[in-house]
């Protein structure tokens, strides 16, 4: 039997792959100065700080002039970096006329840039009071929103823009703020129904619009709207080629949707884009080793996964998807190797803790050695998790040691536990307990359940395990084609036990290319 762990193995490891929410709406358009540029504007800044430190000492300033004086010297100070100078200068200003809102808008703005979120969020609302015009304070509660998305709390940023949005209906930035809220709280749909208005307001401007549209593709994907988030992330990467994030996020759509080379192609053009950021790069290359698995590549994933270790030693599942690719190809012992290098990472997650054990014990079934085997399943069902692979993988290996009452204690675990009643190894524990025509059912109502190519082979290749242990060879070898045509790997099915019953029938080493 063919434990499918790249697609329901890997949850707690992987999360949701590829990455979502980008922050949309902070100046979308702005460029960096050349070094030059730069130098001039800080001599500009440090003269403009030396003429008002000068005329401050002029007798007879007016308050409103001294005001003034104070906020532009204050944004020289931000060119230079001084923000602690720049805060002290729009206190001043504040201390001269306590309702100038453009004094606490500034302030405000300081501790943005300075990530100092609450004492903005305090100024914004100070400036609110003061300012008349609509759309300043429209800006305002923009402000505050993005403040109250940098501290999650995204309910609170949802209630600023839709106040911005009253306030001025057509607030683009506002719109792509609230939706970017709405994601985090994982009211995608809602998300999405703000994107539209959002991109209306940048339809001049390509490269926003590309942002806008692979948002509104990362909540699409957030719903399983795998294709209708592709088409999103295409228009992105026609307004703006050079999106790497969208061909990363475009290329989990694939994967979930089960377009594997597509994906693979994706996440390549993905890796070009973030050669200068190791971490990312080690995401990318185990994400597209992921696919190598669905392709059946196992020595390009075990390959990609090895550039992902060396580039960032501490990513974990990179351990583990190289562990399982090994295993995939039919090296055990060397599998074996690798998810021990993964316990470390995991010791303190009882539910990563229990799959590995589970795998392991996967593979010492496959090497002949049961009762090593047994004892990685029982460690796996001391941690208490909810998994039930333990009890199959303990199941098997008691059949091959002659404990029939312990093996069907087992499966009757896995009877109980798995409330879905679909799985392979549902459909084999029933009939280990003597149910074969319901085990048949159940294998077989997989088939119309998914269009993943992946997954689907795995199937054929459980039906055809299923058949050969009741002693059918006929059907056995007929599903075991289907999956070996479909480009299975021969070395695992020659070394899996459940084929004993038809290793010896001409067709059956026709599949596998054997005398």
């Amino acid at each position: 039997m063919k434990r499918i762990f790249f697609i329901t193995a890997l949850l707690f490891l992987i999360g949701f792959s590829g990455m979502i929410y980008g922050q949309v709406v902070a100046k979308f358009s702005s460029k960096t100065d050349s070094a030059g540029r730069a130098r001039s504007m800080m001599k500009l800044a440090q003269s403009s700080i030396d003429y008002y430190t000068k005329t401050f000492t002029y007798k007879g300033l007016k308050p409103e002039a001294k005001v003034r004086m104070h906020l532009e010297r204050s944004g020289a100070y931000v060119i230079l970096k001084k923000f602690d100078k720049a805060i002290d200068d729009c206190t001043a200003a504040i201390l001269i006329n306590p309702k100038s809102g453009e004094a606490y808008a500034t302030r405000g703005n300081i501790y943005n840039k300075i990530y100092k979120d609450e004492p903005a969020i305090a100024d914004y609302r100070k400036a609110i009071q003061y300012i008349t015009t609509t759309e300043d304070k429209a800006q305002l509660y923009n402000l505050i929103a993005r403040s109250y998305i940098n501290t999650r709390e995204y309910d609170k940023a949802v209630s600023a823009d839709s106040m911005a949005i009253v306030l001025n209906p057509k607030f683009a930035r506002a719109y792509a703020s609230r939706a970017e809220a709405y994601g985090r709280l994982g009211k995608f749909q809602l998300a999405i129904n703000d994107l539209l208005p959002a991109m209306y307001g940048f339809q001049d401007n390509a490269r926003a619009l590309s942002v806008l549209l692979m948002q509104r593709a990362d909540m699409k994907r957030a719903l399983k709207q795998y294709k209708e988030s592709i088409n999103d992330y295409s228009l992105a990467l026609k307004l703006n080629p050079d999106n790497g994030l969208a061909y990363w996020n475009r290329a989990a759509s694939y994967r979930q949707n089960g377009d594997y080379q597509l994906a693979y192609e994706d996440y390549s053009k993905a890796i070009s884009y973030f050669k200068n950021d190791r971490m990312q790069l080690a995401r990318l290359y185990d994400d597209r080793a992921l696919m190598e698995v669905g392709l059946q590549q196992y020595q390009q994933a075990i390959a990609d996964d090895s550039v992902a270790i060396s580039l960032d030693t501490a990513y974990r599942v990179a351990y583990y998807n190289k562990a399982n690719a090994r295993a995939q190809n039919g090296e055990y012992t060397r599998s074996n190797a690798e998810f021990k290098k993964t316990i470390p990472y995991y010791m303190n997650n009882p539910l990563a803790m229990t799959s590995i054990y589970s795998s392991m014990a996967h593979n010492e079934y496959f090497l002949n050695n049961y009762q090593t085997a047994i004892d990685y399943c029982t460690k796996a069902i001391a941690l208490n998790t909810v998994d039930w692979s333990p009890y199959f993988e303990r199941g098997r290996a008691y059949l091959k040691m002659n404990n029939k009452d312990l093996a069907v204690n087992d499966f009757k675990e896995i009877l109980a536990r798995d409330t879905s009643k679909q799985s392979a190894d549902y459909a084999f524990s029933l009939y280990y307990t003597g149910n074969a025509d319901k085990a048949v059912e159940v294998m077989q109502s997989s088939f119309l359940k998914t269009n993943d190519t992946f997954v689907l082979m795995g199937d054929y290749y459980n039906m055809a395990c299923l058949y050969a242990i009741m002693n059918k060879p006929g059907e056995a070898n007929n599903f075991l084609k289907k999956c070996i045509d479909g480009g299975y790997n021969k070395k695992y099915a020659l070394t899996d036990g459940d084929f004993d019953n038809i290793r010896n029938t001409a067709e059956f080493k026709n599949i596998m290319g054997v005398r």
